[in-house]
């Protein structure tokens, strides 16, 4: 438990005040539970003693009665109310921290931790260690501290018989420290079984057209059923430590109150305990002490098993980008320059970009062609800043990329990558992302360089229609125009369009091109691209083949070259006429 609250600290740091006053109301609370059990002993004397009369009976018994009754009534009330506030609080923090740690990520992170595994913490872990930041760790200094007072109030009326009652119920505790480990074990793997069922799922749900297509249901209802059963057993398992558990504190339970009962009857005859009302007492304050301490040792337990969500969260919560971030504010984008520049990935041996020197000027169309696998993409990701760079090989304004702050080096980029991003929104949001309050002519000036206005009329409610899930209503080419319609909305010094043409016709693809020559005017663009047509107008164009740069210059003295880029050129072009021949 004390582990889980190191874990912690920083939500009780922030909100010590809010646990500080539940705590109060739980102290209150234990206290007035006292006075219930001495008004049935006052109750027990007076009828030992015979002086049971009605003004004894109201003014004695029944009113004090009644106003504990409400005094605990009101109180609890306020300590519950406070207790939500406070585990709502918590639970918007945990979810803030969590969003905030992902964000700032960078590619390594995102293959080391997969999408399902990632929304099974944001769900399970978090709402395990909601409930044991807030409720059960208050709880459970509330239950001790009711202990505690039970547990004086006993040994006030004879310490010998506290003493005889409290050794068994010690064994609850004794039992939790023995089954500490195989829980927190038992636990760990559920999380984890839990998490690589929802990478299944996850997968099985985004790609369920795929699945379809390949008439693969019935082999991917056998794997999410594999993959399940394993969760469900696991958890099977680890559920039977409960079991053995409850069974054992009701056990303990009996004894004690057995003893009071058997040794409590003893001290009475025996003259140890000379009023009855004392036993009857007594007896009550035992019932009081008991559910606690059994209800700390079922706490504990759950402790153990939001300790691993504790430090599952943590795995995200302290994983650091590994990309430097200066602290210069990036305001005036003149050029950029790689400079002998090398990358390789993460865990990775070799280098998929290598030597490259390359200067992009502003206001230049600079065009990036290959062979697939050539390290086109890689090159352009680096000035978005998706991965750490291995030196200082890349140059802004003649200074290392990562001297400015990488925050403000986006604000300069606006990045179109292969894969199509969008989200389940109208058309009209999904471009609106590209710009903060973006203003109705800037969408539909957008959506125009895009070349994406001819598709309008054709959806079912114009820019209002939901695209779906991944955009799942709209084709490869109309997917590929919006992506382009939101970096084009950003206006932005650098437009990368990293194989974004790749599924637009040969028109579409020279409507946007030409767009872009005409509205982009003294701002770079970047093209990526399989399609020589794409790049042919451009003021540089770069070959890369296996991570180096083997061609560049513009397309006329490419040709006059006569190597990679000549040859498929000329053979696109063929390609072309043979179709249109057709």
């Amino acid at each position: 438990m004390f582990k889980f609250i190191k874990s912690v600290t920083w939500i009780i740091k922030k909100n010590w005040w809010k646990y500080l006053l539940v705590l109060f109301f739980g102290i209150t609370i234990a206290v007035l539970n006292l006075f219930p059990a001495r008004i049935v002993g006052n109750l027990t004397s007076g009828i030992e003693k015979g002086i049971v009369t009605q003004d004894f009976l109201i003014f004695d018994i029944l009113i004090p009665f009644l106003a504990i009754a409400i005094a605990i009534y009101g109180v609890q009330i306020i300590r519950r109310d406070c207790m939500n506030l406070l585990t709502t609080s918590i639970y918007h923090m945990l979810h803030e921290r969590y969003m905030d740690s992902i964000l700032k990520q960078d590619g390594t992170f995102f293959e080391r931790f997969q999408s399902g595994d990632l929304l099974s913490r944001a769900l399970g872990d978090i709402n395990q260690v909601k409930f044991s930041a807030g409720n059960r760790l208050l709880n459970i200094f509330v239950e001790l501290l009711t202990v505690v007072v039970t547990f004086v109030a006993m040994i006030l009326i004879n310490p010998i018989l506290a003493v005889c009652c409290f050794i068994p119920l010690t064994s609850i505790l004794i039992a939790n420290i023995l089954l500490k480990a195989r829980v927190q074990r038992n636990w760990k793997i559920v999380r984890e079984k839990n998490a690589e069922m929802s990478n299944v799922v996850l997968e099985s749900i985004t790609n369920v057209r795929t699945i379809r297509a390949y008439s693969k249901e019935e082999e991917n209802y056998e794997k999410n059923l594999k993959y399940s059963k394993v969760a469900y057993e696991t958890e099977v398992k680890n559920l039977r430590i409960n079991v053995i558990f409850q069974p054992l504190f009701q056990f303990i339970v009996a004894i004690s109150t057995l003893i009071c009962f058997g040794l409590g009857a003893y001290f009475y005859y025996a003259g140890y305990i000379t009023e009855l009302s004392d036993l009857v007492t007594f007896n009550m304050y035992l019932g009081l002490f008991q559910t606690p301490l059994t209800r700390i040792g079922n706490m504990i337990n759950n402790f153990y098993q939001s300790l691993i969500s504790a430090e599952r969260l943590n795995e995200i919560y302290n994983s650091n980008t590994m990309i430097n971030s200066g602290d210069l504010e990036l305001s005036d984008l003149k050029e950029v320059n790689f400079k002998d520049f090398s990358f390789k990935y993460p865990n990775e041996e070799k280098y998929v970009v290598k030597n490259v020197d390359l200067n992009i000027g502003m206001g230049k169309t600079i065009g990036i062609v290959g062979k697939t696998g050539s390290g086109k993409s890689t090159l352009v990701r680096m000035l978005v800043r998706q991965y750490p760079t291995m030196d200082n090989g890349i140059f802004i304004n003649d200074l290392p990329i990562e001297s400015y702050n990488k925050e403000s080096i986006r604000k300069h980029v606006a990045y179109v990558p292969q894969e199509h991003v969008l989200f389940s929104r109208s058309v009209l949001d999904n471009v609106a992302m590209g710009k903060n309050n973006p203003s109705v002519e800037d969408i539909n000036n957008a959506i125009m360089l895009a070349d994406f206005n001819k598709d309008v009329s054709y959806l079912a409610d114009g820019l209002n229609t939901i695209v779906g899930e991944y955009g799942v209503t709209l084709s490869g080419g109309q997917k590929q125009r919006l992506g382009i319609a939101r970096a084009l909305l950003r206006d932005a010094d650098i437009l990368i369009l990293d194989d974004s043409l790749s599924a637009v016709d040969g028109k579409t693809e020279a409507n946007i091109i030409s767009n872009l020559k005409k509205y982009r005017s003294g701002k770079t663009n970047i093209i990526v691209c399989h399609r020589m047509s794409a790049v042919e107008h451009a003021d540089m164009i770069i070959v890369m083949e296996k991570g180096q740069i083997k061609e560049r210059g513009n397309h006329q003295e490419l040709m006059a070259l006569n190597g990679w880029y000549a040859k498929q050129y000329r053979s696109q072009k063929m390609e072309e006429g043979d179709s249109n021949g057709i």
